[in-house]
Protein backbone atom coordinates (compact mmCIF):
# COMPACT_ATOMS: atom_id res chain seq x y z
CA UNK A 1 0.00 0.00 0.00
CA UNK A 2 2.90 2.04 0.52
CA UNK A 3 6.59 3.09 -0.79
CA UNK A 4 7.88 3.45 2.45
CA UNK A 5 6.48 0.53 5.22
CA UNK A 6 5.32 2.58 8.08
CA UNK A 7 3.76 0.57 11.02
CA UNK A 8 0.76 2.19 13.01
CA UNK A 9 3.14 2.66 15.87
CA UNK A 10 5.24 4.90 13.48
CA UNK A 11 2.55 6.67 12.02
CA UNK A 12 0.73 7.40 15.14
CA UNK A 13 4.31 8.96 16.38
CA UNK A 14 4.91 10.47 13.02
CA UNK A 15 1.71 12.44 13.24
CA UNK A 16 1.95 13.47 16.89
CA UNK A 17 5.27 15.42 15.54
CA UNK A 18 3.88 16.76 12.18
CA UNK A 19 1.43 18.65 15.05
CA UNK A 20 4.24 19.74 16.75
CA UNK A 21 5.41 21.54 13.87
CA UNK A 22 7.84 18.92 12.38
CA UNK A 23 7.82 19.45 8.99
CA UNK A 24 10.40 16.23 8.15
CA UNK A 25 7.44 13.59 10.24
CA UNK A 26 5.43 15.46 7.20
CA UNK A 27 8.18 14.55 4.63
CA UNK A 28 8.04 11.16 5.98
CA UNK A 29 4.26 10.15 5.46
CA UNK A 30 4.50 12.23 2.09
CA UNK A 31 7.14 10.12 0.70
CA UNK A 32 5.24 6.73 2.02
CA UNK A 33 1.78 7.18 0.45
CA UNK A 34 2.25 10.30 -2.37
CA UNK A 35 3.25 7.26 -5.03
CA UNK A 36 0.11 5.37 -3.97
CA UNK A 37 -2.17 8.31 -3.84
CA UNK A 38 -1.00 9.71 -7.38
CA UNK A 39 -1.42 6.06 -9.33
CA UNK A 40 -4.53 4.17 -7.76
CA UNK A 41 -6.69 7.50 -7.18
CA UNK A 42 -5.63 10.77 -8.23
CA UNK A 43 -4.21 9.88 -12.32
CA UNK A 44 -6.84 7.25 -13.22
CA UNK A 45 -9.40 9.96 -12.20
CA UNK A 46 -7.78 13.29 -13.62
CA UNK A 47 -5.93 11.42 -16.71
CA UNK A 48 -3.51 14.49 -16.72
CA UNK A 49 -0.26 14.23 -15.19
CA UNK A 50 0.42 17.80 -14.54
CA UNK A 51 -3.25 18.30 -13.11
CA UNK A 52 -2.45 15.35 -10.98
CA UNK A 53 0.48 16.54 -9.78
CA UNK A 54 -1.33 19.48 -8.98
CA UNK A 55 -4.19 17.61 -7.20
CA UNK A 56 -1.12 15.51 -5.11
CA UNK A 57 -0.19 18.87 -3.63
CA UNK A 58 -3.44 20.29 -2.61
CA UNK A 59 -4.25 16.78 -1.30
CA UNK A 60 -1.25 16.94 0.82
CA UNK A 61 -1.65 20.39 1.96
CA UNK A 62 -4.64 19.95 2.96
CA UNK A 63 -4.06 17.20 4.93
CA UNK A 64 -0.93 19.44 6.46
CA UNK A 65 -3.54 21.88 7.14
CA UNK A 66 -6.50 19.74 8.88
CA UNK A 67 -3.90 16.96 11.04
CA UNK A 68 -5.48 18.30 14.37
CA UNK A 69 -8.15 17.27 13.73
CA UNK A 70 -7.27 13.70 12.21
CA UNK A 71 -8.82 10.87 14.47
CA UNK A 72 -6.84 7.60 14.59
CA UNK A 73 -9.07 4.84 14.01
CA UNK A 74 -7.23 1.73 13.74
CA UNK A 75 -6.19 2.00 10.01
CA UNK A 76 -3.54 3.84 8.65
CA UNK A 77 -3.79 7.78 7.58
CA UNK A 78 -3.44 6.53 3.75
CA UNK A 79 -7.26 5.90 3.68
CA UNK A 80 -7.77 9.83 5.27
CA UNK A 81 -5.14 11.10 2.47
CA UNK A 82 -7.13 8.61 -0.15
CA UNK A 83 -10.65 10.37 0.80
CA UNK A 84 -9.16 14.00 0.32
CA UNK A 85 -7.41 13.12 -2.37
CA UNK A 86 -10.89 12.20 -3.75
CA UNK A 87 -12.90 14.89 -2.71
CA UNK A 88 -9.42 17.28 -4.11
CA UNK A 89 -10.24 15.24 -7.63
CA UNK A 90 -13.87 16.47 -7.53
CA UNK A 91 -13.12 20.05 -6.96
CA UNK A 92 -10.72 19.80 -9.94
CA UNK A 93 -13.86 18.28 -11.90
CA UNK A 94 -16.40 20.67 -10.97
CA UNK A 95 -13.65 23.75 -11.89
CA UNK A 96 -13.13 22.25 -15.46
CA UNK A 97 -17.34 22.07 -15.75
CA UNK A 98 -17.04 25.56 -14.40
CA UNK A 99 -14.49 27.08 -16.35
CA UNK A 100 -15.80 25.48 -19.76
CA UNK A 101 -19.43 27.28 -18.39
CA UNK A 102 -17.19 30.60 -18.68
CA UNK A 103 -16.09 30.20 -21.79
CA UNK A 104 -19.07 29.87 -23.51
CA UNK A 105 -20.95 32.65 -21.38
CA UNK A 106 -17.06 35.02 -22.74
CA UNK A 107 -18.51 33.89 -26.34
CA UNK A 108 -21.67 34.89 -25.88
CA UNK A 109 -21.13 37.98 -23.99
CA UNK A 110 -22.27 40.60 -26.76
CA UNK A 111 -25.66 38.74 -25.81
CA UNK A 112 -25.74 39.16 -22.28
CA UNK A 113 -28.44 42.28 -21.25
CA UNK A 114 -28.27 41.44 -17.78
CA UNK A 115 -24.20 42.96 -17.96
CA UNK A 116 -23.15 45.07 -15.15
CA UNK A 117 -20.17 47.07 -15.41
CA UNK A 118 -19.88 48.05 -11.55
CA UNK A 119 -19.74 44.40 -10.79
CA UNK A 120 -16.23 44.11 -12.79
CA UNK A 121 -15.19 47.07 -10.94
CA UNK A 122 -15.81 45.78 -7.84
CA UNK A 123 -14.00 42.14 -8.61
CA UNK A 124 -11.24 44.45 -9.66
CA UNK A 125 -10.97 46.10 -6.49
CA UNK A 126 -11.17 42.69 -4.58
CA UNK A 127 -8.43 40.94 -6.70
CA UNK A 128 -6.26 43.85 -6.33
CA UNK A 129 -7.05 44.05 -2.39
CA UNK A 130 -6.05 40.18 -2.16
CA UNK A 131 -3.10 40.59 -4.36
CA UNK A 132 -1.58 43.42 -2.48
CA UNK A 133 -2.66 41.57 0.92
CA UNK A 134 -0.58 38.11 -0.42
CA UNK A 135 2.28 40.28 -1.02
CA UNK A 136 2.27 41.96 2.52
CA UNK A 137 2.50 38.97 4.33
CA UNK A 138 5.03 37.16 2.19
CA UNK A 139 6.81 39.99 3.05
CA UNK A 140 6.47 38.74 6.36
CA UNK A 141 7.56 35.10 6.35
CA UNK A 142 10.70 33.54 6.25
CA UNK A 143 12.50 34.45 3.18
CA UNK A 144 13.03 30.54 2.29
CA UNK A 145 9.39 29.78 2.32
CA UNK A 146 8.61 33.00 0.60
CA UNK A 147 10.54 31.95 -2.32
CA UNK A 148 9.40 28.40 -2.61
CA UNK A 149 5.89 29.89 -2.72
CA UNK A 150 6.93 32.51 -5.35
CA UNK A 151 8.27 30.03 -7.40
CA UNK A 152 5.67 27.35 -7.33
CA UNK A 153 2.52 29.33 -6.94
CA UNK A 154 3.28 32.79 -8.72
CA UNK A 155 5.95 31.54 -11.28
CA UNK A 156 4.35 28.42 -11.75
CA UNK A 157 7.60 26.05 -11.61
CA UNK A 158 7.22 22.69 -11.76
CA UNK A 159 8.81 21.07 -8.75
CA UNK A 160 11.94 20.03 -9.75
CA UNK A 161 13.20 23.51 -11.25
CA UNK A 162 12.30 24.70 -7.98
CA UNK A 163 14.11 22.32 -6.44
CA UNK A 164 17.19 23.29 -8.27
CA UNK A 165 16.77 26.83 -7.94
CA UNK A 166 16.94 26.44 -3.62
CA UNK A 167 19.23 23.61 -4.40
CA UNK A 168 17.82 21.10 -2.63
CA UNK A 169 16.13 17.64 -3.98
CA UNK A 170 12.61 17.50 -5.10
CA UNK A 171 11.56 15.80 -1.60
CA UNK A 172 13.25 18.39 0.76
CA UNK A 173 11.43 21.07 -1.35
CA UNK A 174 8.45 19.65 -0.71
CA UNK A 175 8.79 19.52 2.48
CA UNK A 176 9.78 23.23 2.87
CA UNK A 177 6.72 24.03 0.36
CA UNK A 178 4.20 22.65 2.55
CA UNK A 179 5.94 23.83 5.61
CA UNK A 180 6.03 27.62 3.79
CA UNK A 181 2.10 27.53 2.69
CA UNK A 182 1.37 26.55 6.56
CA UNK A 183 3.09 29.60 7.44
CA UNK A 184 2.03 31.59 5.07
CA UNK A 185 -1.90 30.49 6.41
CA UNK A 186 -1.05 30.97 9.78
CA UNK A 187 0.31 34.25 9.05
CA UNK A 188 -2.48 35.45 6.67
CA UNK A 189 -5.08 34.17 9.01
CA UNK A 190 -3.36 36.33 11.83
CA UNK A 191 -4.02 39.74 9.79
CA UNK A 192 -7.25 39.33 8.08
CA UNK A 193 -9.13 36.55 9.92
CA UNK A 194 -10.13 33.12 8.60
CA UNK A 195 -12.29 34.05 6.25
CA UNK A 196 -11.05 37.42 4.45
CA UNK A 197 -10.58 35.24 1.62
CA UNK A 198 -7.10 33.41 2.19
CA UNK A 199 -5.06 32.14 -1.28
CA UNK A 200 -3.63 29.30 0.36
Amino acid sequence: MSDTLLTPELELKLIERIRNGDGEAFGRIYDAYKRNLYVTVIYPRVKDADAAEEVLQETFLLALNKIDGFEWQGKSIFFWLRMIAINKVREWINSRKRHSTVDEEVLNYQHDTTFQPEQDTLEKEQAEMLSARINEVLALINERYREAIELRLKKKLPRDECARILDVTVETFDVIFFRACKSFRQMYIKKYGEFAGSPI
